[in-house]
């Protein structure tokens, strides 16, 4: 059926009554119909009724958007998987302290055989991780995401800060707050005890003990060998400033996102960015008590 025959019949159908267009829906599936068929987009069949055809037209229309549309939510279902997809991290025995940085910007300094799970990308309302061992925690500010660990039957819950935690199977659980304000509580006592920068607080048999921190350099023990796979230099330093607690600035934006693979064992903060500096073939300046790495000048 060529197009001019379609117009006519298209025509013939409306029927004006008082300015008013009314159009005849029998004969028009039944010229939708015929054209499709012309142009094999429909499988053969019997001769049916317009009220069939159009019927047929319909399921077989409705069939494709339900494909469609599965195929939508399939692709939301599998992509929200990605986003909570879990990471387990695991350190190995005799391997030094392992470093990793999160999603949101927070640092983890895990010990031997100490082990972490965290989604991915972080809920929009929370931060959750769960903790199996020892570890040190420099979490990211976030008021609106609260950072919340689990570990042991304990719960950790903290905006932001940097506190440790000593939660192995051979030792009693312990808290170190270095900086900032940290709530934990147990399973038995959901009230539970807030500890601020300076103050320790154990799990003993009669619960939770609260005292100051006898010796500061209980934060030093995680700098003993530091390990990193795979780590942007940006959060390479941001990890070594947070353990030594020396200005180290990466003066380019190019260079932040420069990746390595790298381990220092008992090295100096000068000898590490030294190291730093050969590994990328770049240059560190001194001036005063800051270390800037820079490209070379030209």
């Amino acid at each position: 059926m060529n197009q001019k025959t379609e117009t006519q019949k298209f025509k013939r159908m409306k029927q004006f009554n008082n300015n008013n267009c009314r159009i005849d829906i029998d004969q028009a599936w039944n010229i939708l119909h015929e054209r499709l068929e012309k142009d094999q987009l429909l499988i053969g069949e019997p001769e049916f009724s317009s009220n069939k055809k159009r019927i047929i037209f319909i399921q077989r229309t409705a069939a494709v958007a339900v494909i469609c549309i599965g195929i939508i939510f399939a692709s939301i279902y599998f992509s929200q998987r990605k986003e909570n997809a879990l990471v387990f991290l695991q350190n190995k025995e005799n391997s030094g302290t392992l470093v990793t940085t999160l999603e949101d910007g927070s640092t983890v300094y895990l010990t031997n055989n100490a082990s972490i799970s965290y989604p991915a990308v972080f809920a929009k309302n929370q931060r959750d991780v769960e903790l199996n061992g020892n570890a040190l925690f420099c979490i990211t500010k976030d008021e609106r995401r609260p950072f919340v660990v689990q570990t042991n039957g304990m719960t950790i819950e903290v905006v932001g800060t940097i506190f440790a935690v000593q939660s192995s199977i051979d030792n009693p659980f312990e808290l170190f707050v270095k900086q900032g304000k940290v709530n934990v509580h147990s399973k038995d006592n959901q009230a539970g005890i807030s500890v601020e920068a300076g103050e320790t607080v154990q799990l003993t048999g009669n619960g939770l003990s609260k005292s100051g921190i006898a010796n500061i350099r209980i934060f030093n023990r995680f700098a003993d060998k530091l390990c990193f796979k795979d780590e942007k230099l940006n959060n390479i330093v941001h990890a070594i400033n947070t353990i030594y607690d020396s200005p180290t600035i990466v003066t380019e934006e190019s260079l932040k996102s420069r990746t390595l693979t790298v381990t220092f064992d008992n090295n100096s903060v000068e000898t590490m960015t030294k190291l730093i500096c050969l590994a990328l073939n770049v240059e560190q300046i001194h001036k005063q008590d800051t270390i800037f790495i820079r490209p070379f000048l030209k």
